[in-house]
């Protein structure tokens, strides 16, 4: 699919975590957030994950909503890919955890990623696929700018997912990865979008309860099948990695290749960490300027956030 546009900029956004559950629910925050893209100017959304808190039908259809109103679900206005919350959910309550396991058990894994797909529909439309009848990954050529979307959540596993929350891209998805690099090699720019991370945990700690803490997050936010990746990252010239999941704003490079999270967009209502990430196709170089977001500009929403721009 190759959509034309002679001036472009995208907006970058992750881990909504959107819930109806609490009172004071992020929406009224996300609809200002949308509203910030649309006076900035942003032709394009991109959302690597974790949309929801929980896959609750209500909260899908009613974030959809929200995002039709404010002009972006539309193939050439959005791009998305499925997070560990929107197929297993998480805990929100103490019967939540009690029952965690069993929830997830009882998951149809590809059943809720056909949902995804269908509550955002408007977003894959016209894209390109290896195997007919597959969500992920997808490819899409804007401005020449190609965008692929890959679902890196593992299905789930006592033994090597518990929790839900790690990631993995099987055999089978590098394969068609390969695949949508090679058949879109020529375009200029190349954006890959993933829910998880590729950063590695080494942040200090002063105390042993923050050490245990380090080392069950490290074996619970896991990506399998990262040194793969990354030989297709290099192999193909990627010029950015887009991703979410750990709840940091922060870019970084690994084995020379250029990463950028957009850390928490929202969390069960209101934070301080949203960050917005501009790219602009009219520039020939690519680069990121982390800003801090005036409390005025969302006096519902946070106290401060941040805001990087992305110059392409």
């Amino acid at each position: 699919m190759r959509l034309r546009k002679y001036h472009m900029k995208i907006a970058h956004l992750s881990d909504i975590h959107f819930t109806t559950f609490f009172r004071n629910s992020s929406l009224s925050g996300i609809e200002n957030l949308l509203r910030y893209c649309n006076k900035s100017r942003v032709d394009h959304l991109l959302i690597t994950g974790d949309l929801v808190e929980n896959p609750d039908p209500y909260d899908f259809e009613l974030l959809r909503k929200v995002l039709k109103q404010a002009g972006f679900l539309s193939s050439d206005r959005l791009s998305l890919v499925i997070g560990n919350h929107d197929i297993f959910g998480g805990v929100l309550t103490v019967n939540d955890l009690l029952n965690f396991i069993k929830r997830c058990e009882a998951i149809d894994y590809n059943r809720r990623v056909m949902e995804f797909y269908d509550y955002f529909s408007e977003s894959f439309k016209g894209c390109s696929y290896i195997s007919p009848g597959k969500i992920f990954p997808y490819a899409k050529v804007i401005d020449d700018v190609l965008i692929i979307g890959l679902n890196s959540v593992a299905g789930y596993s006592k033994a090597k997912n518990i929790f839900a929350s790690n990631g993995e891209i099987e055999v089978g998805q590098l394969n068609e990865f390969a695949g949508l690099l090679k058949t879109f090699a020529s375009c200029r720019t190349k954006l890959v979008l993933i829910h998880h991370h590729f950063k590695d945990n080494k942040l200090p700690h002063e105390n042993r309860l923050g050490s245990v803490w380090q080392i069950i997050e490290k074996q619970t936010m896991k990506l399998r099948t990262k040194g793969k990746l990354l030989e297709l990252f290099n192999s193909f010239n990627i010029d950015l990695v887009l991703h979410g999941h750990y709840h940091e704003t922060s870019e970084y490079y690994k084995k020379g290749v250029r990463f950028l999270n957009a850390g928490g967009s929202f969390k069960n209502g209101l934070q301080s960490q949203n960050q917005i990430n501009f790219f602009d196709t009219d520039r020939a170089a690519l680069k990121i300027d982390i800003q801090k977001i005036p409390q005025l500009l969302y006096p519902q929403v946070f106290s401060l956030g941040m805001l990087n721009t992305v110059t392409i």
